[in-house]
């Protein structure tokens, strides 16, 4: 359906923005990203509706960028009428794909081993010292292992995706393990964990999954393209209002990825995403550099330790800083 309505639209005489944008909307879809990156689960319905020959919901273009800025350019002409001919029956075709995708995501999924919910009796809050995973409070759910999606075997990159600069980062370094941290968009370390080997999707997957009760609206990752099918595979429903995005830096390197993945993307008609520094983690990841040779020389508790007393040190002083900014600003408003 796609390739028809690129061929077709080859003899329209649509306006060159408009072409444009549907342009870039079919590369999305002829990207090799799982339809779900391009179609939420949340989009489903409003996409239907517009196929049925409604007018867009409002809230479709903050779900599917690429399909706002397409309807943003067209007007009352014949010209912008003739694309919408075309549009209307390849929104059905996404619709009933992504609605078919997650489908069978939920239902094929199949969990093995469940841990059980209990914690241990006269389990210590303290823990954390011991295991390396502080997230300032118990997990609230554990992490199950998933059938046919869980292996033993590590490192194996050629089989992590599409996506070549995930396997030209670590497929080609020995790289052993360190620190995984959190970050919100303030600036705050939210939690930490150690990993013994190079930080991969699971790292990500299993921290937001037992220590969220709700996941976050949005996650930005440098390799978000391949943890958003990453964890839809597993949790589908718990991860179905999460946006998996690439942040602006790194977006770059991802040549085989599609615009569907990048933040800046959905900066476009999301508004709120414009305030949020896309490279907060690398920014503070950074700053945790400074502890790498210290903590190098110290045992595993040491460590652990050590780790806790520098990021709750980091996150203070952000803390005192917004403050003194919060009051500035408050100072200049009553002065004038």
């Amino acid at each position: 359906m796609a390739l028809s309505t690129y061929c077709k639209l080859e003899v329209t005489e649509a306006p060159a923005e408009v072409r444009l944008r549907l342009h870039q909307l079919l590369r999305q879809i002829f990207s090799s990203d799982s339809v779900l990156q391009l179609i939420t689960p949340d989009a489903i319905p409003y996409l239907t509706s517009y196929s049925d020959g409604n007018d867009p919901d409002p809230r479709l273009s903050a779900l599917v960028p690429a399909f706002g800025m397409l309807h943003m350019n067209l007007d009352d002409t014949p010209a912008s009428a003739s694309v919408v001919v075309l549009l209307r029956p390849l929104c059905g075709v996404l619709a009933g794909r992504a609605q078919v995708v997650y489908d069978d995501l939920i239902h094929s999924r199949e969990v093995i081993v469940q841990p059980s919910t209990d914690r241990r009796a006269g389990a210590s809050d303290l823990d954390w010292r011991q295991t390396g995973c502080y997230y300032g409070k118990p997990p609230c759910r554990p992490r199950p292992f998933y059938e046919g999606k869980d292996v033993a075997e590590t490192g194996n990159f050629e089989s992590e995706g599409s996506c070549r600069k995930l396997y030209s980062t670590y497929g080609k370094k020995t790289l052993t393990g360190g620190l995984m941290a959190l970050w919100c968009p303030h600036l705050i370390c939210l939690g930490f964990h150690k990993i013994p080997v190079a930080e991969g999707r699971n790292d990500v997957f299993s921290a937001i999954y037992q220590y969220w009760e709700k996941p976050p609206k949005a996650v930005i990752y440098d390799f978000g393209c391949q943890l958003g099918s990453y964890s839809m595979s597993r949790e589908p429903e718990f991860f179905r209002d999460t946006l998996f995005a690439i942040d602006e830096m790194h977006a770059n390197g991802h040549s085989n990825c599609s615009q569907a993945c990048y933040v800046s993307n959905y900066m476009l008609v999301r508004p709120h995403l414009m305030r949020v520094n896309s490279s907060a983690a690398e920014c503070n990841n950074a700053g945790l550099n400074r502890i790498r040779k210290s903590i190098s020389y110290m045992d595993q508790p040491h460590a652990i330790l050590f780790t806790y007393m520098y990021v709750n040190a980091m996150n203070r002083k952000k803390e005192r800083y917004a403050k003194a900014e919060l009051e500035r600003l408050l100072l200049d408003t009553t002065t004038k």
